[in-house]
């Protein structure tokens, strides 16, 4: 009964058109600690194999769970680098020597294919606790190879249940299937926060002293989704998989306790009113100091700040290119895209900082196809107790003013496809067709947008759809592009592992630009309506 680890990280490539990743040390280095600390991890062997080749890390994973481990051993693999997802679906790590071909993509035959391990290695396993993390861009590719079928059932000693818990697989990724991951010299979010919540035992979340597979995965995705909203961790279990004990924690620990109160009462990177009079009497029961009490809640804090620290300053470089060129080339907008990515920010995330700050007007009064955005000075600011609901049409939108301020979102989607409708002079059941969006009303178009943008702070409307569009290489002419159109159902939500419209997210978990969903089923209809708010202004 014992517990091995394979820590692998891949910084350095020797092709030149693959990012390097210093950051994948400092993530390798943290994690080792942190396992092979007897107090906390406890694990026998945690091995540390930085910048392999595809030959020496396929040899290294093969050992690991082919000859290394027995039945009852826990054996863990962590991998820290960039992944590349095939166009059949199928997860490959890079490794050192992986080469790019002409299309500037790279060569499978020179890099480590993750249903390859699965298949023959962790599934021929002796071991029956196995734990798999990925930190790697479409990390969550990895799931699609594991089959449903269980693994084989085993009697467990009750002993052994007690220590390592039950039998079965863990897959933890830190993007899903069809995101992308960034470089980052201070090391991976998502690994940060495995860390974070393993060292300091605020991952033991139903203090009983040991740290689950599941906890763990829980603690790490909300504080990611704390600091980078946009990035969606998963975790994939076979059998007890979830139940995997995989380190220590301490129990009453007054700075631990303190800690995991501060984490109750966060309420949007504040803490709440109620909860700062229970903090001060909690403070003072558990004999902490101010400082000591301060400094703890500042490191929860600390995603939220990263998040807007790295929106403001998105948001200034924007405003400050704006007032040089208010005709956005798009040498500046790659500029833009890579400040992005250097902060760490999802599309979804500065799609919000343009709605505020760009308008796209039309190059005539009579001109469906716009020009480029330029600066709003002035947003128009509509009073918090008043809306305004006017129409060209005549249409009355008190109903979905209301389903939006009561948050009922699946009762207002349904409202905005039943007054679109009477906005074209067609009836409940029947479909808009595309020169009817394509010269839809702009007073009611704004109308409708203005309401799903106030309520939602934000997070839905039509507008936040049209930015996404034009950020993903989408053009607002009435006509289909067919990358734009998947890039933009991969961003809101309405493809999902490659199958599109699968199920309509009814609350502000969904992506950004979810919905409204008139549109989710038909790109010529999107193509059309997306055209028609950039005419529109919405």
């Amino acid at each position: 009964m014992a517990k091995y680890a394979l820590l692998i990280g891949v910084s350095e490539y020797q092709s030149q058109k693959i990012n390097q990743l210093p950051g994948v040390v400092k993530d390798i280095q943290a994690m080792q600690l942190v396992l092979q600390n007897s107090e906390i991890g406890g694990f026998d062997e945690v091995k540390f194999l930085l910048n392999p080749d595809s030959i020496t890390m396929q040899s290294e994973i093969e050992q690991l769970f082919m000859e290394k481990c027995q039945k009852d051993d826990i054996v863990m693999l962590y991998f820290s680098g960039h992944g590349y997802r095939h166009e059949d679906g199928h997860l490959f790590f890079v490794t050192h020597n992986t080469q790019i071909n002409p299309e500037d993509l790279p060569r499978i035959g020179t890099a480590v294919n993750a249903k390859f391990i699965h298949e023959n290695y962790m599934s021929r396993s002796r071991s029956r606790r196995q734990v798999l993390i990925l930190d790697c861009c479409f990390s969550g590719a990895f799931a699609e190879s594991m089959s449903a079928k269980k693994l084989v059932s085993l009697s467990i000693n009750d002993e052994i249940a007690q220590q390592l818990g039950g039998e079965g697989r863990a897959v933890l990724t830190s993007s899903t299937a069809t995101q992308q991951s960034f470089e980052d010299s201070g090391g991976g979010v998502y690994t940060r926060y495995l860390i974070e919540g393993i060292e300091t035992g605020a991952a033991d979340t139903d203090n009983d002293g040991v740290i689950t597979v599941a906890e763990l995965h829980e603690y790490a995705k909300r504080k990611v989704q704390e600091a980078k909203p946009a990035m969606k961790p998963e975790i994939f279990a076979v059998r007890e998989g979830y139940t995997i004990r995989l380190a220590k924690a301490p129990i009453g620990d007054p700075e631990l306790e303190y800690r995991k109160e501060v984490e109750r009462f966060v309420r949007n990177g504040c803490v709440s009113v109620v909860g700062r009079w229970v903090l001060n009497r909690r403070q003072r029961q558990l004999g902490l100091q101010p400082e000591v009490a301060a400094a703890i809640e500042e490191e929860v804090l600390k995603p939220f700040r990263e998040f807007e620290e790295s929106s403001q300053e998105y948001e200034q470089a924007l405003l400050d290119a704006l007032k040089y060129e208010p005709v956005l080339s798009d040498g500046t907008r790659e500029e833009l895209q890579r400040f992005q990515q250097i902060l760490r920010l999802r599309d979804e995330d500065v799609a919000p900082i343009h709605q505020r700050l760009i308008s796209l007007e039309p190059t005539s009064m009579t001109d469906t196809i716009p020009q480029q955005p330029t600066l709003i000075p002035t947003p128009r600011q509509i009073p918090p107790n008043e809306d305004d609901l006017n129409s060209q049409k005549g249409i009355n939108y008190a109903k979905l003013r209301d389903f939006l301020k009561a948050r009922q979102w699946k009762e207002a989607d349904y409202e905005t496809y039943v007054v679109m409708l009477e906005a074209v002079g067609r009836r409940e059941n029947d479909w808009i067709r595309d020169k009817e969006l394509l010269n839809f009303p702009c007073t009611d178009l704004r109308t409708i947008d203005r309401l799903w943008v106030k309520y939602s702070n934000g997070h839905f409307g039509f507008s936040v759809q049209k930015e996404i569009y034009l950020i993903v290489g989408g053009k607002p002419d009435g006509k289909y592009y067919e990358e734009a159109w998947r890039m933009l159902c991969d961003r809101v939500g309405w493809r999902v592992n490659n199958r599109y419209y699968t199920q309509l997210i009814f609350n502000t978990s969904a992506s950004s630009g979810h919905l409204p969903s008139i549109t989710s089923r038909d790109w010529w209809l999107a193509a059309c309506l997306l055209s028609r708010v950039v005419t529109c202004k919405a």
